[in-house]
């Protein structure tokens, strides 16, 4: 199994997860508020790191930074202010309250996706690359 075939593995995991909780356990408020908000930023991570190898930490940082923008857009109620249908998809995905609590939450969501990334997968990445001759990734 590849490195890219194993990320594709852990975001379609993740995905998953997400609809259960969307759709199965959205009465459970840490599951829906807190849970979520920490595997949706593993999510991103792993699917984009499926699509494409990019270093670890920007990547992390860079989809901890596109969730405060989401977070940003639900403070100033952006959603609503562009007349977005309640329910659509893009309404769904802008969010509509703003939370301290969210930002925490994704910030957790980077620090696991590294932590898995490093501990994980890491290790597969480190032989691929000694196995075409590269020291290092």
């Amino acid at each position: 199994m590849t490195l890219r075939s194993k990320y594709l593995g852990l975001a379609l995991i993740l995905f998953l997860l997400e609809v259960l909780i969307a759709t199965r356990l959205a009465r459970i408020p840490f599951l829906r508020g807190s849970l979520s908000d920490i595997l949706v930023v593993a999510l991103v991570y792993f699917f984009v790191q499926a699509l494409r190898t990019v270093q670890p930490l920007p990547l992390a940082i860079g989809v901890f930074l596109l969730a405060c923008a989401v977070e940003v857009t639900q403070y100033f109620h952006l959603a609503r202010a562009l007349h977005l249908p309640k329910g659509s998809l893009f309404a769904i995905l802008a969010g509509n309250t703003f939370s301290f609590m969210d930002i925490l939450m994704y910030f957790i969501g980077s620090v696991a996706s590294l932590a898995v990334d490093a501990w994980l997968l890491s290790p597969v990445r480190s032989s691929q690359a000694e196995g075409r001759g590269e020291k290092g990734s």
